[in-house]
């Protein structure tokens, strides 16, 4: 009985952190929309928070239902928060390691953490994704294959936003993608660089969330 119980309050915590994230996309879409127009969407945190809000949307829903039937998360649905996720701890560790750090007067951090849409697309929205899959979204496991589907969205982008460069269609938005700022070596570095990082951070919450392994750590709530 107990167990029951508290297998029906992490499904309702889920529904509510997964809702919450939701909720601040609402907000900060038209932050991001109002400061640069059609701009947010050469940028991978604004089109990786929007991808990640539709899947907590489902995520959020199919756990309500999940209180009824008893059942957790499909498969396909988990591998979809795990992979948006790992998109949001991408730009959660970016911005704190090299983006912040780039601003000479030393306000990098407080800027992009804290102001703006960067509120909540730096900084609410990743912790409250990670929290969510680690503490409250282990089951169904995945296993460790899974690890290199958080590529595809990078990759994607990278190659996206590089034909943007190189066409003259987009600049920038990141300092490391403007092609002819740097040498070609410099653009293969930053590549190997940010895929192999991803590939870390996507490893680690595929690790912090008990996946391949049976561990008790964080809040399982086993039926």
């Amino acid at each position: 009985m107990l167990k029951n119980i508290l297998t029906v309050l992490r499904k309702l915590a889920s529904a509510a952190m997964n809702f919450l994230i939701v909720y601040f996309e609402t907000i900060a879409v038209p932050m991001s929309w109002a400061m640069g127009g059609t701009i947010m969407f050469t940028m991978y945190t604004e089109l990786s928070n929007i991808f990640n809000g539709a899947v907590c949307l489902l995520v959020g829903l199919w756990q309500l239902g999940c209180i009824f039937t008893g059942r957790e998360l499909p498969l396909w649905l988990k591998r979809l928060k795990f992979i948006s996720t790992s998109c949001l701890a991408m730009t959660f560790l970016t911005v704190v390691i090299i983006l912040a750090p780039m601003y000479e007067d030393g306000n990098g951090w407080y800027i992009m953490l804290f102001t703006g849409s960067m509120l909540y697309h730096h900084f609410l929205n990743p912790v409250l994704a990670i929290l969510s899959l680690v503490l409250f979204e282990r089951l169904p496991r995945l296993p460790l294959r899974q690890v290199w589907w958080a590529l595809v969205p990078t990759i994607l982008y990278g190659l996206y936003d590089l034909h943007g460069n190189i066409t003259g269609a987009i600049d920038g938005p990141y300092p490391f993608m403007r092609v002819y700022d740097q040498t070609i070596q410099e653009t293969l570095m930053w590549f190997t660089i940010i895929l192999v990082t991803n590939l870390l951070y996507a490893f680690l919450l595929w690790w912090l969330g008990g996946n391949g392994r049976k561990s008790k750590v964080g809040l399982e709530f086993r039926t």
